[in-house]
């Protein structure tokens, strides 16, 4: 990567993404937003490589399937089951 300032952005980026204040997506986005307008950054042949490995680097991990909680649907108490549970009582 030949372009100092698309390194100084990336080590900012990625701050942000580890403590998730940004998003790997919204991070890729904004690499793209500075290539664009970077002549520098356009000109760098090893730019798309190093690209897909930052992308390898900043992937979201995934949870293992048996580490996820599954989620109880909630119950919902209305006032009319409330009091016919009440009148049933007596």
């Amino acid at each position: 990567m030949k372009c100092t300032r698309l390194q100084s952005l990336l080590r900012e980026w990625y701050q942000q993404v580890r403590s998730f204040n940004l998003s790997p997506l919204k991070m890729m986005e904004l690499v793209e937003r500075h290539i664009k307008h970077c002549e520098i950054c356009k000109n760098d042949e090893d730019l798309p490589l190093e690209l897909d490995q930052l992308r390898e680097i900043i992937r979201v991990p995934q949870i293992p399937v048996h580490l996820k909680t599954k989620l109880e649907e909630p119950q919902y108490v209305y006032e009319d089951e409330v009091a016919e549970e009440e009148e049933e009582e007596f």
